[in-house]
């Protein structure tokens, strides 16, 4: 549920460039994202949360939480390609 009650909004530019991002690059540590993009992501079930092996040499062999993209995100990446305006 949003915080405002009812609307949801479209996903930002910031948002969709991410989610791209973690689609072509793989997981990334959350503590790199925005906590309120991640909370939209993970409520949206466009991500889950999973604890990988840390990329910090200050947590060497500890494992933090990193947002992978689930299938609702690709296809939401899916649909907002099918949908944005092609290029004359």
């Amino acid at each position: 549920m949003p915080l405002n009650g009812t609307n949801i909004h479209p996903l930002s530019a910031h948002a969709v460039k991410l989610l791209r991002a973690l689609r072509d690059e793989g997981p990334r540590p959350t503590q790199r994202i925005n906590p309120g993009v991640v909370r939209r992501f993970a409520d949206e079930h466009l991500v889950e949360l999973v604890e990988l092996p840390s990329p910090y040499f200050i947590h060497a062999g500890g494992k933090i939480t990193h947002a992978r993209i689930t299938e609702a995100g690709i296809a939401r990446l899916d649909e907002l390609d099918a949908t944005a305006p092609k290029p004359r």
